[in-house]
């Protein structure tokens, strides 16, 4: 089996695969104050309520936003599966042709989510990946990367209104009916909910038409893309497993180097 892990912000991603087929994926919370040994007791626990040996796992591949965690997770992944995790990052196989000045800038996550955006959807693509940032990535129809946007998250939006402020509440990110917010709670979910749908319809116009692919497809992902999906006029992919299927096909592709 191999065990994917996407290490964000926010949370940590994981998925168990079998072969193609996604058989589990969890949510942890990302903190940076946690060791090797207490992200190894929810793992454990986890693996446990699946039914699952440990032993069974032969081979991981990693991807991490968060520097301090990534030696963390080696040891998590030494001490569990006993196996050396595959590093996601640009140097890697993965069928895409950066064009931007510094492909070694790219997040990992997002490599994953270009990735497994191509490769299951073809070019030419919009990905857009809503987590602690709201991240724009297209490719061509020939699988190049042009580049892309990074904007601040619903979640990070909503936050910055709670802790900049002195009477402004923390909300749930619930999307109202109506623009015309009744109270202050209605009205905040209307600001941060519906600001972030139409932000995202306006940059997917714009990139298609700088790159003059009106027919671009629109593929979203992200732990809080649901929140704003059900809003979007134009017409997309939902795949909430994205990532975790580009980390399964970079696996795939470099398969021999891995292991």
């Amino acid at each position: 089996m191999l065990l994917a892990i996407d290490v964000g912000n926010t949370n940590i991603v994981v998925g168990l695969f079998e072969r193609d087929m996604l058989l589990e994926n969890w949510r942890l919370t990302t903190d940076r104050g946690k060791t090797a040994d207490e992200y190894g007791v929810f793992i454990r626990s986890l693996f446990q309520d699946a039914r699952v040996a440990l032993d069974e796992v032969d081979s991981v591949v990693l991807a991490s936003v968060v520097p301090p965690l990534t030696p963390i997770m080696r040891r998590l992944i030494d001490r569990l599966f006993h196996v050396k995790p595959l590093f996601v990052s640009a140097t890697l196989a993965t069928g895409i042709r950066w064009e931007v000045e510094n492909p070694a800038d790219m997040g990992a996550d997002r490599i994953a989510d270009c990735v497994g955006g191509y490769v299951k959807y073809g070019g030419p693509c919009i990905i857009i990946d809503m987590g602690t940032a709201t991240t724009f990535n297209f490719i061509t129809e020939d699988g190049r990367y042009l580049g892309g946007s990074i904007a601040p998250g619903v979640l990070s939006s909503s936050e910055s209104l709670f802790t900049k402020t002195a009477k402004l509440p923390r909300i749930e990110l619930d999307r109202p009916e109506s623009s015309l917010g009744a109270n202050t709670i209605t009205q905040m979910q209307a600001g941060v909910v519906w600001g972030m749908v139409f932000m995202v319809e306006g940059m997917i116009q714009r990139m298609r038409n700088e790159t003059c692919s009106p027919g671009a497809k629109v593929i979203l992902t992200g732990g809080l893309s649901s929140v704003v999906v059900s809003g979007l006029q134009t017409s997309c992919i939902h795949d909430p497993n994205l990532t975790l299927d580009g980390l399964r096909i970079l696996f795939n592709l470099n398969r021999e180097a891995a292991l």
